[in-house]
C-alpha cells in the first residue's frame, strides 16, 4: 500500500477507489485522520468521523472559505486499521448507534 502522494496516507486499493468514487479530496483525508473523532469498530479497526467537537477545531483551524469546501464531505467516514491504513471510506447515509 503505497502512500496517497497528495497526503502521504497509506490507502488500500478499495479506499482509494472509494475515494475517487465519492469524489472525496485527499487534503479532507488529511483532515479527517489528523483531526476525526476515533471509534473502535469492535472488530480492530477504528472509525474516523467528523463530530461536534471535530467541527469546532476544524473552525479554529481552516480559514471561512476552506470550512465551507470542507463541509460538504462532513459526513464522509473512513475506517482505519493496524499503521495508519485507511481500508475504506464512505457517506454516512445514517447515525451510527454507539453504545
Amino acid at each position: 500500500m503505497p502512500p496517497d502522494p497528495a497526503s502521504g496516507i497509506r490507502l488500500t486499493t478499495h479506499a482509494s477507489i472509494r475515494l475517487q468514487q465519492h469524489g472525496s479530496p485527499s487534503w479532507f483525508l488529511a483532515l479527517l485522520m489528523q483531526h476525526g473523532k476515533s471509534m473502535h469498530d469492535g472488530h480492530g479497526a477504528v472509525l474516523k468521523t467528523v463530530n461536534k467537537d471535530t467541527r469546532r477545531r476544524l473552525q479554529g483551524v481552516l480559514s471561512r472559505t476552506q470550512y465551507a469546501q470542507a463541509e460538504r464531505f462532513f459526513d464522509v467516514y473512513a475506517v482505519v486499521v493496524g499503521e495508519e491504513v485507511v481500508v475504506t471510506a464512505a457517506h454516512r447515509t445514517r447515525r451510527r448507534c454507539i453504545h
